[in-house]
C-alpha cells in the first residue's frame, strides 16, 4: 500500500507540472535578444527618420553583432545606401532578395528605379500597389512621381500622411522645400520650420529663409519687350552671356542648368561690390563649391540691369576661384521667358511667348521638342540609353555625359578604366561607351565618365542614371522653354 501511495502522489504530481507546463508553453515566448534587437532597430528608424545616418549606423553595427541576417537590418541599410547612390546599395539589395523579405525586396526594387529614372518604375509601382495596398514606402514613392508630374497642391495636403507613412518622415518635406523654390517662397520658409522641428537641428535649407523672406517680398520687374538679344560668351567649355548693370558694367555668365534654387552667383566679391545695386543680405559661410578650401560668406544684392532690362535683380556674390565666367545661373532667374541659346553662332535671346511661338511655327520642320521635369531649378529629360528609358539631367556646368554607378546594370553599361586630368593631374576613373538618345536625336557617348555618388535631388529620393553636359548641348541651338516646360533642340 505504501508503494502504491508513492506511486499515486508521484503521477499526480507529474500531472500537475505537465499542466504547468501546457500552460506555460501556450504564453508567448519573449527572448531578451529578440527584444533588444527590436529596441535597436526603432532607434535605427527614428535616426532615419530624421536623415541622422551616422546615428542610425552605429545602432544597426549593434545588431549586426548579433542578427546579421535580420531583414529590417538589411533593409534599413539598402535605404540609407540607395539615397547616397553608393554602390553598396547592390549589395544590401541582393541580401534582402537571398533572406527571403519579398516586400521589402521589391520595395528596394522600386525605389532603386525611380531613384535612376528607368521609365519601367511606372509600371513596378502599379504592380506593388497592387500587391502591398498598405505599404507606406510604396504610396511614398507615388507621391513623389506625382509631385514630379506637377501635383503641387494636391502633395501639399497629403504630406502629413505620408510621412508618417515612410521611414524617412522628413523626406515629404524636404521635397516640398525643394519644389516651392519653384512655385512659392513663401511655402518654403514653412517647410524649413517643420524640417527643422523633425530634425531638431538646421539643415542644408536653412540658410536660405532670409533670402526667401526677401524673395518672396520683392517684386523683380522685367522691362524687356519681345525678343531680347544678350551678348554671346563662352565659359571653358560651356556656353553663356554678359549681363550689363545699368552703370555699363559688364558681369561674363555661365548658363548652369546645375545651378539650384534658380539663382545667379558672382565668384568673385570685387566684381559683385562693383555691379550697381544695393547690398541686402550677408550670410556667413553661405557658400561652397567642392574646389573650395572652405565656406565663404555670400552676400546678396539686389540690382538693376539694362542687358537684360530687369530691376530689383537679386543674385549672390562672393570670394572663389572660378576663372571660367564671372558667375554663373540657374535658366530660371528669368522668369516666364524662354531662353534661346545658338553656340554655333554664337547668339542668345530672351523670348516671350509670341516670340517663342513664332520661333516655334517658323522652324517646325527642323526642330526637337523634349518636355523636361523641373526639381528646384535642375533639368531632367527623358532619354533611351541603349534602347532604356531613363531620365538624365541637363548638366552645362559638367562635361561631357556622365553615369552613376548604380545605373550600370539596369542599363547594361560595362565600365572599362580610364584617367581625367584635373588641376594638372591625372586621375584614375572608370569610363562607358552607349548610344544616348533624346527624342529622335542620337548620339554615340565614348568614354562617358562614371560617378561613384549621385549629387542630384538625392534628399528626397529621386535622382536619374546621370547627367549630360555642355559638349552635348553645344552641337545644338536649343531652347530651354520655361513657358511650355520643354527644351527644343534645332536638328538641321
Amino acid at each position: 500500500m505504501k508503494v502504491k501511495n508513492n506511486l499515486e502522489i508521484k503521477i499526480k504530481s507529474i500531472q500537475k507540472y505537465f499542466w504547468l507546463y501546457i500552460l506555460i508553453s501556450s504564453f508567448p515566448v519573449i527572448s531578451y535578444g529578440q527584444a533588444e534587437i527590436d529596441s535597436l532597430l526603432n532607434n535605427a528608424r527614428y535616426e532615419i527618420g530624421k536623415m541622422s545616418f551616422r546615428n542610425a549606423v552605429k545602432y544597426l553595427n549593434e545588431v549586426e553583432k548579433i542578427d546579421s541576417l535580420n531583414p529590417m537590418l538589411i533593409y534599413l541599410h539598402s535605404e540609407m545606401k540607395l539615397i547616397y547612390g553608393e554602390e553598396d546599395f547592390l549589395k544590401y539589395f541582393e541580401k534582402l532578395r537571398s533572406v527571403g523579405a519579398d516586400e521589402l525586396y521589391h520595395v528596394m526594387k522600386l525605389k532603386h528605379a525611380v531613384f535612376i529614372g528607368l521609365s519601367e518604375s511606372k509600371i513596378l509601382l502599379q504592380k506593388y500597389l497592387e500587391n502591398y495596398p498598405e505599404n507606406g514606402e510604396i504610396k511614398f514613392v507615388q507621391w513623389l512621381l506625382e509631385l514630379d508630374d506637377g501635383k503641387y497642391e494636391i502633395c501639399m495636403k497629403s504630406a502629413d500622411e505620408i510621412s508618417k507613412g515612410t521611414i524617412f518622415k522628413v523626406a515629404p518635406y524636404l521635397a516640398l522645400f525643394n519644389a516651392s523654390w519653384d512655385n512659392n517662397y513663401k511655402n518654403a520658409i514653412t517647410y524649413i520650420d517643420t524640417v527643422e522641428q523633425i530634425i531638431k537641428r538646421e539643415f542644408y535649407g536653412s540658410k536660405y529663409r532670409e533670402i526667401l523672406e526677401v524673395l518672396s517680398n520683392t517684386e523683380t520687374i522685367d522691362l524687356n519687350n519681345g525678343k531680347s538679344e544678350l551678348p554671346f560668351a563662352w565659359c571653358g567649355p560651356g556656353v553663356g552671356y554678359y549681363m550689363i548693370d545699368e552703370k555699363g558694367d559688364s558681369l561674363r555668365i555661365k548658363m548652369d542648368t546645375g545651378t539650384g534654387f534658380n539663382l545667379m552667383t558672382v565668384h568673385d566679391k570685387a566684381l559683385g561690390e562693383r555691379t550697381s545695386g544695393i547690398d541686402i543680405l550677408v550670410v556667413e559661410n553661405g557658400i561652397s563649391y567642392n574646389y573650395m578650401d572652405k565656406p565663404a560668406d555670400l552676400y546678396y544684392k539686389k540690382s538693376n540691369f539694362s542687358i537684360p532690362a530687369y530691376r530689383n535683380f537679386i543674385f549672390g556674390y562672393f570670394d572663389s576661384q572660378l576663372i571660367k565666367a564671372d558667375g554663373c545661373a540657374s535658366p530660371f532667374v528669368f522668369k516666364n521667358r524662354a531662353l534661346h541659346i545658338d553656340p554655333i553662332n554664337e547668339k542668345v535671346y530672351l523670348l516671350d511667348h509670341e516670340n517663342l511661338e513664332k520661333y516655334i511655327n517658323d522652324n517646325k520642320d527642323i526642330i526637337e521638342k523634349v518636355p523636361y521635369i523641373v526639381r528646384n531649378g535642375w533639368i531632367y529629360v527623358p532619354c533611351k540609353i541603349n534602347g532604356t528609358e531613363v531620365l538624365m539631367q541637363i548638366e552645362t556646368g559638367s562635361r561631357d555625359v556622365n553615369f552613376y554607378t548604380l545605373s550600370l546594370d539596369p542599363l547594361g553599361l560595362e565600365s572599362y578604366p580610364s584617367s581625367i586630368e584635373w588641376n594638372g593631374q591625372d586621375f584614375p576613373i572608370d569610363k562607358v561607351d552607349c548610344i544616348l538618345e533624346i527624342g529622335s536625336i542620337k548620339y554615340e557617348v565614348k568614354g562617358g565618365l562614371v560617378a561613384d555618388r549621385v549629387f542630384a535631388n538625392w534628399y528626397y529620393g529621386l535622382a536619374a542614371a546621370g547627367d549630360i553636359g555642355p559638349f552635348f548641348m553645344n552641337k545644338f541651338v536649343f531652347t530651354i522653354d520655361m513657358i511650355n516646360q520643354q527644351i527644343i533642340f534645332e536638328i538641321k
